[in-house]
């Protein structure tokens, strides 16, 4: 009798696990084969942020004693700043480092969130593919034409090339995440995840056949109608955790799609985000960030704490009064509110809890006194409303600063009242000597110096915000080498922080163009203006419904991206009422910051509990309410009396 060869079919879970250990291989290592690419355009953007400073520095000098400049200077500087701000989107990437909102993502069960986390990074390498072939695109024409520059007549295309790499590289990175949470998803074995995913899969089906074919649209409808629609979109993708700059980017190319073609969709994405970053403007933000770095690693942020220590620490609330004072000086030299949080945080809260400070007007003090960073120059949030107005920026910055003044005096007010009608809020410190708060007061010299050379050469007019970054940045290093406060290492880790930090923001603002272009194409805000002035409101109702809106919006979005968002839509509204744009624009960025301590995003929050890890963040939020009232009062304030704003700009 011939025997029978038995078969034994593998069980449906070992395949699925052989399936997960395969995407799981898969992710982890195209990730570790992206960390030498990482590596070297980390060095590449760090040589070329040196040279940057330094041709900054040069044309500075060479303007004021010599009345002449470098020979192609700005080109080479709009050439440099394509390396710069965007060669490290791959690592930021890698590190899960990219602006998103994660609201939804965090309440959804796991059923839900794994395959919508799996969704947005399909629709962001989706988004970044589509972006690097447009820019391959734009290499090839300059290329084919011998584009050159106007002065040195350098080549274009190799720069735009790298910036096309670096999209890719980042794409690349997004597959990586994206194969290492579709095994996440698989091991749930959870048909309802499946369900999840496969509309997901159809949702990136139906965006990518809009921006390709615009008539597979079923139904007609109107320009306004589909320029809503696209927004709409937008917002909904942004809510649902997609990484910002990508939800931007499919909005560009389906709202351009739909209302005129799929070719000039994907012309405008390649030719706007290329003139974004090849935009020598932009250089200020990485500049400015690499100073800011350079002070905190440098340690003279804690001086300034300790100099407004020793002078009003005695009083009522005094260490919180003084994180306050240190908050604002330090906003002079970082131009961010999370360096502020971090810095300030690490150095007040361990005082504070010594002295028995309740730890809700701790916190809530450090998260609230962070925020003047915005107002006070140089504003990181002031450059972006700048760019995206085109209103002057160094009128922004002068604008910000009796504003960011005031609401460091209203702020220190409200903790000295508080702490005087409950002493045991905030125990007074202890009383220093004069000679100890002289010498406290000359550690503070390194940041007196670097806040004359920057503050003042953009007041005095003789040099422009991104002369002053760079002075900023030559200054810093010059001080904080000659007191040793700084070596090599501590240096190289503030340029590649530099680097990774100015990825995540400029890759927004890339497509922020795109997305502001669409805007424009789509009419929506002449019609909502029409619509706004057919109400008969007044101007002063206007702006309460504006401010109101960013209240809200401000409730579930970073204050970047609802920047980005907004200002291109309330923006030509304002002016149609009457506003002046410098003031308009002061009162949006208080109001946009206003979100960073309110919940439930509130990043300044999250970030002083990581500080504060035993404080729950429900107390911190319930110590920020009170701080809701200078707000508030600063708001009433500038809207009343303009000229809080208008004052300083109006004398250059």
């Amino acid at each position: 009798m011939r025997g029978h060869k038995v078969t034994h079919a593998m069980p449906a879970a070992a395949v699925n696990e052989r399936i997960c250990q395969w995407l799981d291989a898969a992710g982890n290592g195209l990730a570790n084969a992206l960390a030498w690419p990482g590596k070297a355009a980390v060095l590449l953007g760090g040589a070329a942020i040196v040279v940057l400073m330094g041709l900054t520095v040069a044309d500075v000098v060479l303007r004021n004693l010599f009345s002449t400049v470098v020979p192609g200077g700005l080109e080479v500087a709009g050439l440099l700043t394509v390396l710069v701000v965007l060669s490290t989107v791959s690592v930021v990437e890698i590190e899960r480092n990219h602006v998103q909102v994660d609201l939804l993502l965090n309440a959804m069960p796991e059923h839900v969130r794994a395959p919508t986390v799996v969704g947005g990074l399909l629709l962001a390498f989706t988004a970044m593919v589509v972006t690097a072939f447009q820019i391959f695109e734009q290499v090839r024409y300059l290329w084919g034409n011998g584009i050159v520059t106007g002065v040195l007549g350098l080549p274009e295309w190799p720069f735009v090339a790298a910036a096309a790499i670096f999209v890719l590289l980042f794409a690349l990175a997004l597959l990586a995440n994206l194969m290492t949470g579709l095994a996440q998803v698989a091991r749930q074995a959870d048909w309802r995840s499946l369900v999840v995913l496969g509309l997901w899969v159809a949702a990136t089906a139906a965006i990518i056949t809009l921006c390709f074919n615009p008539d597979a649209l079923p139904f007609e409808l109107s320009r306004s109608t589909r320029g809503l629609l696209s927004i709409t979109l937008c917002f909904v993708l942004i809510f649902l955790g997609v990484h910002v700059a990508a939800a931007m980017a499919l909005t560009a190319l389906v709202g351009i799609s739909l209302l005129i073609s799929s070719g000039a969709s994907l012309t405008s994405l390649g030719t706007t985000t290329i003139d974004v970053v090849s935009d020598q403007t932009w250089s200020v933000v990485p500049l400015f960030t690499w100073m800011g770095l350079i002070v905190v690693a440098s340690g003279f942020a804690a001086e300034l704490y300790r100099a407004a220590y020793r002078w009003i620490g005695h009083l009522p609330g005094g260490l919180a009064s003084a994180s306050t004072v240190a908050c604002a000086g330090l906003s002079s030299i970082v131009g961010d509110t999370l360096s502020g949080v971090y810095s300030m945080g690490s150095i007040a809260l361990p005082e504070m809890r010594a002295y028995g400070y309740d730890m809700k007007l701790a916190t809530a003090s450090v998260a609230c006194a962070a925020t003047i960073g915005v107002m006070i120059p140089p504003s990181l949030a002031f450059i972006v409303y700048g760019m995206i107005t085109e209103v002057s920026i160094g009128k922004l910055f002068m604008a910000g600063v009796l504003p960011g003044l005031l609401f460091a005096v209203i702020l220190i007010g409200l903790i000295t009242l508080r702490a005087t009608l409950n002493p045991a809020l905030a125990p007074r410190g202890e009383r220093s000597s004069w000679s100890e708060r002289f010498r406290s007061s000359f550690g503070t010299w390194p940041i007196l110096l670097l806040m004359l050379l920057v503050l003042g050469g953009i007041y005095s007019g003789a040099v422009t915000p991104n002369e002053a970054a760079g002075l900023g940045v030559f200054g810093a290093i010059l001080i904080a080498l000659a007191m040793g406060r700084i070596d090599a290492r501590k240096l190289a880790a503030t340029i590649a922080a530099t680097l990774r930090l100015t990825a995540g923001i400029i890759i927004i603002f890339m497509f922020a163009a795109a997305f502001s272009r669409f805007i424009a194409l789509s009419g929506l805000t002449q019609q909502l203006g029409n619509l706004v002035l057919g109400l008969d409101l007044g101007k002063y109702q206007i702006i309460t419904a504006i401010l109101l809106f960013y209240i809200v919006i401000g409730m579930f979005m970073n204050a970047l991206p609802a920047l980005v968002l907004t200002v291109p839509i309330f923006y030509p509204i304002a002016m149609n009422a009457g506003f002046d744009p410098v003031w308009f624009g002061v009162l949006v960025v208080i109001m946009v910051e206003l979100g960073v301590v309110t919940p439930p995003i509130g990043v300044n929050v999250f970030a002083i509990a990581a500080i504060a890890r035993d404080v729950p963040m429900y107390d911190i939020f319930r110590g920020v309410l009170p701080f809701w009232v200078a707000y508030l009062l600063l708001v009433a304030l500038i809207v009343i009396f303009p000229q809080i704003c208008l004052w300083l700009p109006s004398l250059t």
